[in-house]
């Protein structure tokens, strides 16, 4: 009963702990990390090898290089082996199934419809947006500065509409003596996999539901055909 309990608390903690991917860009470099629960783990920028892992990378590629050498060296020989024998002709028939554009458009829509709601399913813990306009031409860069301060009012509803913003920072600066622009830029994700598990139902039902509709459809048509045939 202890062991059960346990086990049960261990997959209600793993679907709802919230996984996600913390990016940022600062300094001319891209940081990434995938992120569980408490847990970090750096993707970008990569860490340089030691001696020792960069010995095991080039013996991990020398094996692999005498592997695709010796299945080349089998396919060669296979297809010697197999010069001046008669090749037999085998005619397949492929049934030719018919062309449902309703089917398709069903399926897209539900992919949409499912699209959709994984995008709404992520929510954004933190989003951050730092631009300093600069350049050799002020106007070019007091124009810049005056489109980026308008639409940055429409950023955050925009962004909105289509992920949950908990935390959001945007500023903007304009530098008339700077070489080029400098951007500070952050942004965490985070999703549960309970809410995958969701997503999944709702695309299974939706599907069944066009099927058993569909399906009902056929039914009726066929009976009304037979009708028809049958003289009313």
């Amino acid at each position: 009963m202890v062991v059960l309990i346990i086990l049960l608390a261990l997959i209600l903690l793993i679907f709802f702990v919230p996984y996600g991917v913390d990016a940022s860009y600062a300094d001319d470099v891209l940081r990434v990390r995938i992120k569980a629960g408490p847990f970090r783990f750096t993707i970008l920028p990569k860490k340089p090898l030691t001696e020792k892992q960069q010995a095991k990378k080039k013996k991990k590629q020398e094996k692999k290089a005498a592997k695709k050498a010796e299945a080349k060296k089998k396919k060669e020989e296979k297809a010697k082996a197999a010069e001046g024998k008669p090749k037999e002709e085998t005619i397949k028939v492929r049934e030719k199934k018919e062309f449902d554009p309703g089917y398709i458009i069903a399926l897209v829509k539900m992919g949409v419809h499912a699209i959709r709601r994984f995008f709404r399913s992520f929510s954004n813990d933190y989003l951050k947006a730092h631009y300093t306009v600069a350049g050799p031409d002020p106007y070019a860069a007091a124009m810049q500065y005056g489109y980026l301060c308008a639409a940055a009012e429409e950023i955050p509803a925009l962004a909105g509409n289509a992920i949950r913003l908990k935390r959001s920072d945007f500023a903007f600066g304009c530098d008339f003596t700077g070489d080029k622009p400098i951007i500070d830029a952050r942004l965490i994700l985070s999703l549960q996999l309970y809410k995958l598990v969701h997503l999944a139902v709702a695309f299974g039902v939706e599907y069944l539901s066009y099927k058993i509709k569909s399906r009902r459809e056929k039914k009726a048509a066929e009976a009304l055909e037979r009708k028809d045939e049958n003289g009313g």
